[in-house]
């Protein structure tokens, strides 16, 4: 029995993206914004707090703070929950780790690597930082962790933990995989990349006051589901979805940016948010 074709269409669902954040950085760069304070107009963060951290969440850190200096004041942050989605994090870690470990024994492996270098590391280093006390957890970890980030952040946000009043989508990557050398370290300059997305209920105020409008994410179940994560911007990824976000939060014109999953898509839509959530909601009725 088809229980998917026999069972009614399930109504789609969304949340209010209140801010993003981008930062970029080369491979050559990344020691300096190790100890980058934060900017103005985000909390602080501990002196060499990222002294151990894995690339990823260096500027998945800084992206979050990013967002925040960019945004209203956020005086509270203890009921925000973190949903990190690093794209193959910890690979340059544990290279070193055993280009070394023939050579010096055991030695050689810093305690450091599982705790900085796992799928839940950005998101355990975010909520420490800042005081987040919500859930946080890692998912992905490879090329589709995007997608699976923003289908746990937005589930975890609408079917979650219901004093949760903001959840943190924190995507990570590089442009190019950096190559290594024999003794594990990179060669070339790639660029490290995070993108920081505050979502928070649909019903909650815009930035303009109105809960009705501003950026959301709808997320859509489909009784023809694609065969695997596809993003519609031939672009793709981390830069094609900020690109999108900043020209939705300009207002210059509406964004067609979504992913397709094996289990529907999620959009991104602007102007009348709730309007828009509550429409996809009769269609599929």
């Amino acid at each position: 029995m088809n229980h998917q074709s026999s069972s009614r269409p399930v109504a789609p669902a969304g949340c209010r993206v209140a801010g993003h954040g981008l930062v970029e950085c080369r491979s050559s760069a990344l020691g300096d914004l190790r100890g980058r304070a934060a900017p103005a107009g985000a909390p602080p963060i501990p002196h060499r707090f990222l002294r151990h951290a894995d690339e990823h969440t260096v500027v998945g850190l800084h992206a979050v703070l990013a967002a925040i200096a960019a945004g209203p004041p956020q005086p509270d942050l203890s009921r925000h929950a973190v949903v990190a989605a690093p794209c193959q994090s910890g690979r340059l870690a544990a290279a070193r780790t055993l280009a070394q470990l023939p050579e010096g024994g055991a030695v050689t492996v810093s305690p450091h690597v599982v705790p900085q270098c796992s799928l839940h590391s950005v998101a355990g280093a975010v909520s420490v930082a800042l005081g987040m006390q919500g859930p946080h957890l890692g998912v992905g970890g490879g090329p589709d962790a995007l997608a699976e980030g923003l289908l746990a952040a937005t589930t975890l946000l609408l079917h979650g933990d219901p004093e949760c009043t903001a959840a943190w989508l924190v995507a990570t990557d590089w442009d190019e995989e950096p190559s290594l050398d024999p003794v594990g370290n990179p060669q070339g300059d790639p660029v490290c990349r995070a993108l920081a997305v505050q979502l928070v209920p649909a019903g909650d105020a815009s930035d303009d006051g109105s809960p009705a409008h501003g950026i959301g994410l709808v997320v859509e179940p489909s009784a023809r589901p694609a065969s695997r994560p596809r993003l519609h911007d031939p672009a793709g990824g981390i830069v094609a979805f900020a690109r999108a976000l900043t020209i939705c939060r300009a207002g210059t014109a509406p964004a067609a940016w979504a992913i397709d999953c094996p289990w529907g898509a999620i959009r991104l839509v602007a102007g009348s948010f709730s309007e828009r959530v509550s429409q996809r909601a009769r269609e599929a009725a």
